[in-house]
């Protein structure tokens, strides 16, 4: 994501879309009641016939939606001002918002949460390719803040069919992992297995990006959960939500296990610990940050901004992730505490 241009005056924001991510976090920042411009087409009659006519329109907007792993977000609302020729104001109108646009954002009040976070992604420049490799199996994954992308799963010839089945192998494994290098351009690979194949694969593979590899039990999913716990994942992507999520929210189990006084979790528990500076870490489901109450949407932004000016870290925990049920379980909200809250 690039911001190009932020008018606190004019309480506007014009922002280019660089990835899947980017329009995740849209999602989450653009609420009911805010207006974007943006390109968009709409079918506009002509005599007898109508056409898609291209347009540059205002929407007020009721809702945005998201489907995880497209390239997609799509603004729904009412159309305030178009070119006056196609007589269209007033009008029911989705924005469909794909990687590359531009889109200017005006709210009300911009919140210090807000700025802040599309100031984060602006800044985030790490993509890494994920390979977990064994002699019969593979997986290729990349990470996303929405979540685990699984680009590839397959299972190739075991060792007893042919004697140079591990080179055939390997050399299979190598051709996608540079198919995915030219379609996803990652900053660092890391490839990852229970043998030594994983090493047979990175001297094969001929690129200029940083390859990092470590060991796992398994070339499954099971083994790409395992990577994900790993600190190899916090060198190579310090900023990756999902890596950390999973740790702290390990962490706060083992302290709800041996000191329960150091966790909290329900809203207005946790409400009650950042008024007083107790919150170290926060995780919060994504659903907390995507409703379309406004008075709701308020306090969740009020309560993360005041953590945020205490110093305390906060988590999104995206539906993609592996902790997501399991937090929300906990009413989807959670936070380790500093200290002891009664």
């Amino acid at each position: 994501m690039r911001i190009l241009e932020f008018d606190e005056k004019r309480k506007m924001m014009r922002l280019h879309i660089e990835s899947e991510d980017d329009l995740w976090v849209l999602h989450l920042i653009i609420e009911k009641g805010d207006s974007v411009i943006a390109k968009t087409s709409r079918d506009i009659g002509l005599g007898r016939e109508s056409r898609r006519v291209p347009m540059t329109i205002m929407l007020k907007v009721d809702y945005t939606e998201f489907q995880e792993f497209t390239n997609r977000l799509r603004i729904h609302g009412i159309i305030e001002d178009a070119p006056e020729r196609y007589g269209i104001k007033g009008a029911h109108h989705t924005i469909n918002l794909d990687v590359g646009d531009e889109i200017i954002i005006i709210k009300e009040h911009w919140s210090k949460y807000a700025i802040d976070r599309l100031n984060k992604q602006a800044n985030k420049r790490s993509n890494i390719l994920i390979i977990l490799a064994d002699f019969d199996e593979y997986l290729i994954a990349i990470p996303y803040q929405q979540g685990i992308k699984i680009l590839s799963e397959r299972t190739l010839k075991s060792l007893s069919e042919d004697e140079g089945v591990i080179e055939e192998n390997a050399e299979e494994i190598v051709k996608e992992i540079t198919n995915y290098i030219s379609q996803y351009k990652p900053d660092a690979i890391l490839i990852a297995g229970p043998g030594f194949f994983k090493e047979i694969i990175a001297k094969k593979l001929n690129t200029n990006i940083k390859v990092y590899i470590d060991s796992v039990s398994t070339a499954t999913r099971s083994g790409l959960h395992e990577i994900l716990r790993r600190d190899i994942i916090d060198k190579i992507m310090v900023d990756y939500e999902i890596s950390r999520g999973i740790k702290q929210l390990e962490k706060a189990m083992e302290l709800l296990a041996k000191q329960p006084n150091m966790v909290t979790y329900g809203l207005d528990q946790v409400k009650n610990a950042a008024q007083i500076g107790a919150i170290e870490t926060l995780l919060i489901i994504e659903d907390f940050l995507s409703v379309n109450n406004e008075e709701e949407r308020l306090q969740i932004e009020n309560l993360l901004e005041e953590i945020e000016n205490k110093r305390g870290e906060i988590i999104i925990v995206p539906k993609e992730s592996p902790i997501y049920y399991q937090l929300k379980s906990l009413t989807g909200i959670l936070a380790i505490l500093r200290f002891s809250v009664n």
